[in-house]
């Protein structure tokens, strides 16, 4: 679902590659999508019958299928771009990275919203201290029913290695280490009864005393505006979870006023879809002119953080969404 919504249309837009190969276990599935897309590529049911015959591949397919298919490809000298997160679990994430420095092949993770422009300039603007002194942040991100892959694996927990946390959530959790690194405490709870959670709320802490701290809440049976909040000691920072949301910022001592925060000279990179600035990343990457922006360490490190939010997991009261509200 999301190579035929996404990453293929990406493709066809992208200069720097030509599609050459489509794979999926259902041939009639890629035939029609080979059909619908006017291409006339190899069409393959398994990646070791085009692996020698391409020089990169998108890895677009359920969780825990990215590590079998990622090491077939690095086996044959493949770069591998891999839709988020890395892996099912951390071990097999790890399992990819390693086989990737041991054959000297580009292990790309897929978080595609670190290619947002609005989000670059977030964290080129934090960076530098620009809106003060962080003190507090809130994400949330909710849909009623969410996403509907065609083979259904997120309806099994070992598929997905978890719920709304590992499947939506997971492009927050990489922007948190891209932000801030790690965060020193977490708290966490969710709906799960043993199979993948609907509905979490996570919180975390920076620092000490003289820290910060910050709530993350994600569903799949309410609908929650996709939005970041962030507090800090002069005003406070609003950015919609779209491609194309302002930075909005709200100083303190200015009542009624919001300032629309932009980028100078950036129209013709804001205009590029997020996917297709991946892959162009990733296609550079590959011909060694630049490194992918994000790197397989920032992408075990969220699976890290992740398996440590389920590791302290608390159950979710019932009323959790009255009290989020």
């Amino acid at each position: 679902m999301i190579a035929e919504s996404a990453h293929l249309p990406a493709a066809l837009e992208c200069p720097a590659v030509e599609v050459v190969a489509l794979v999926d276990p259902v041939r009639e599935r890629i035939a029609r999508l080979a059909r619908r897309f006017g291409l006339a590529p190899l069409l393959a049911q398994d990646v070791s019958e085009v692996v020698g015959r391409i020089d990169a591949a998108v890895v677009a397919t359920p969780n825990d299928t990215h590590m079998p298919i990622a090491l077939k490809c690095i086996a044959g000298g493949v770069s591998v771009l891999i839709e988020k997160p890395l892996a099912a679990c951390l071990d097999d994430g790890r399992a990819i990275a390693d086989a990737g420095a041991a054959h000297g092949v580009l292990v790309a993770p897929g978080y595609v919203t670190r290619f947002r422009p609005n989000l670059r300039l977030l964290k080129a603007l934090l960076d530098r201290n620009y809106f003060g002194r962080v003190r507090r942040f809130v994400h949330q991100f909710g849909t009623v029913g969410g996403w509907a892959p065609l083979s259904a694996y997120n309806l099994t927990r070992s598929a997905t290695g978890g719920g709304v946390l590992m499947v939506t959530a997971t492009h927050f959790v990489d922007r948190l280490i891209w932000f801030w690194g790690a965060p020193s405490e977490v708290s966490y709870w969710d709906d799960s009864r043993g199979g993948p959670e609907a509905n979490c709320v996570a919180r975390f802490r920076y620092g000490g005393d003289d820290g910060f701290e910050g709530e993350a809440r994600y569903s799949k049976t309410f609908s929650l505006a996709g939005s970041f909040v962030i507090e800090t000691d002069r005003g406070t920072v609003l950015l919609a979870d779209t491609d194309d949301a302002e930075i909005l910022f709200r100083p303190h001592d200015s009542h009624g006023v919001v300032h629309a925060v932009r980028a100078v000279g950036d129209h013709q990179d804001g205009a590029r879809s997020p996917f297709v600035s991946q892959l162009q990343a990733f296609a550079d990457a590959c011909r060694k002119t630049s490194a992918f922006p994000v790197s397989v360490e920032e992408s075990l490190r969220s699976l890290e953080l992740v398996e440590r939010l389920y590791s302290c997991r608390q159950p979710l009261p019932d009323d959790w969404y009255g009290a989020a509200s």
